[in-house]
């Protein structure tokens, strides 16, 4: 466990894979934890570890692609730079998306006796059962991919449009990112005003509403860029604030007089605590990017190493999920509750591994394969990669 997790070439930043790890361990933990409810006073408490994951999740995403933006910089006016993009982005997160579809509608079959349609299938395959409204006939976690996908596809293609008016690079960046933060901030307010809606399934689920955490991250991305002594200087105290802020947010999510029980009414909940928790994680990145390691231990190779899987884990831990269900364990008493979280958390942690290093890591290898001929077909010097500062989501 000791041995490096990446070759040189790819070196990656380990305060970022911290928050990786911890963030696909609240998701993969809070739906394990069901299996514990009732035998440990207060467990429950920490359920919305998977909201808060996948939340994290969404600023992480906009830090990583909001840097490799800024590294492309004025390349960015050119076809061929936005080409490369989303050949990379896109032979990252589909073909795995598609090998789990597939799983996924085998579960529906064996297990829910769903014949998924060509119309369900196709709506789920281009993200689209989710970008205005909410439709998930299955396969739950895909609301998430949605929003990620149709970031890396609006965000780009808007920025290179926008740069085709010859203005400067920074001015333009912070002006895309900023049109499209108001645009999700305002639409979600303004659903978030009526009541009689579910934040849980609509302003969280819906693309369009999604779009302000992602730029939070982009933000941040811009800052390290262009300012990183303050960056650097101002990272302990970033991370105090931060840390504050996300509990602060956590604590808004329940009821505590009579009991600890969850509060998900009114508007703040609605709409301005995605914003305020979004913006919690966005100032633990100063203190996270500059976190290095001058020796690998255990406890941080499991952290690079989860966060290495955190992809293929997060599309894993459902339909592993599906199969404890399905073995019917007898969830009777702390003990049996115990070996069922277990085996669905460190059993989708193993599967994970497994299908990284048979199917993820080969992925990689051909899309560098890809990039580079791509690249050289357009008569265009081959830079090296940038740093990875974190598992792309």
């Amino acid at each position: 466990m000791s041995t490096p997790v990446l070759p040189a070439p790819a070196p990656r930043v380990f305060g970022l894979d911290v928050l990786r790890a911890m963030a696909i361990i609240s998701v993969v933990g809070s739906h394990a934890l069901p299996a514990l409810y009732g035998h440990v006073p207060y467990l429950f408490f920490l359920g919305s570890g998977g909201f808060v994951g996948v939340e994290l999740f969404f600023v992480l995403s906009g830090f990583l692609i909001g840097g490799i933006l800024l590294r492309s910089g004025e390349e960015l006016r050119h076809g061929g730079e936005l080409r490369g993009f989303y050949v990379r982005r896109w032979m990252r997160t589909l073909p795995l998306f598609w090998l789990f579809f597939a799983v996924n509608v085998a579960v529906e079959y064996a297990w829910h006796q769903h014949r998924v349609g060509w119309s369900e299938g196709l709506g789920h395959l281009f993200f689209v059962r989710t970008l205005w409204k909410i439709n998930i006939s299955f396969m739950p976690e895909s609301w998430s991919l949605a929003v990620e996908e149709w970031f890396y596809l609006l965000f780009p293609a808007a920025l290179w449009l926008a740069l085709q008016t010859k203005g400067k690079f920074d001015r333009i960046f912070l002006l895309t990112a900023a049109a499209f933060w108001t645009f999700s901030t305002v639409a979600r307010t303004w659903v978030a005003l009526d009541p009689a809606t579910n934040w849980a399934s609509v302003e969280r689920c819906v693309v369009i509403y999604r779009f302000d955490g992602l730029m939070m991250g982009i933000v941040a991305a811009w800052l390290a860029h262009r300012w990183p002594d303050a960056w650097r200087r101002h990272r302990r105290i970033c991370a105090i604030a931060g840390g504050l802020l996300m509990l602060a947010m956590y604590a808004t999510g329940w009821h505590y007089l009579g009991g600890i029980t969850e509060h998900n009414e009114g508007f703040f909940v609605r709409s301005p605590r995605f914003t305020l928790l979004s913006l919690s994680f966005a100032l633990l990145l100063p203190w996270a990017a500059n976190w290095s390691l001058a020796r690998e231990n255990f406890l941080s190779t499991a952290f690079r190493r989860i966060a290495l899987w955190s992809y293929v884990l997060y599309l894993v831990h459902s339909p592993w999920n599906y199969l404890t269900v399905r073995l019917h364990f007898a969830n009777t008493g702390l003990v049996a509750g115990g070996l069922i979280f277990i085996f669905q958390f460190g059993g989708a942690i193993a599967v994970s591994a497994l299908v990284y290093h048979w199917a993820e890591r080969p992925l990689m290898a051909w899309r560098e394969r890809i990039s580079g001929w791509l690249k050289r077909r357009s008569g265009r010097k081959i830079r090296p990669a940038p740093p990875q500062p974190v598992a792309p989501a």
